[in-house]
């Protein structure tokens, strides 16, 4: 990460020294540090869910789940 904030604000340096501005190094340092958390993100993927998986809202196992009546409608529909 910090290779690409060095040249990409160095190039916005060169370009500022060149141009007689100051208004490029700023973007190669903010340009540097968005490519490289880009590329971080890509290379090693998004963060993992948290273990136990599942879904949230599934029961804890040792309790009962109450089950619906027969003439009850559930999510799915009619039983």
């Amino acid at each position: 990460m910090l290779s690409g904030i060095i040249v990409w604000g160095g190039a916005g340096w060169l370009l500022d020294r060149w141009l007689e501005t100051r208004f490029f190094t700023l973007v190669g340092v903010l340009l540097g540090l968005t490519v490289a958390i880009y590329l971080v993100v890509v290379k090693y993927g998004v963060v993992d869910p948290p273990p136990g998986g599942g879904r949230p809202g599934r029961t804890t196992p040792g309790r009962r789940r109450s089950r619906p009546r027969a003439n009850d409608q559930t999510q799915k529909g009619q039983r």
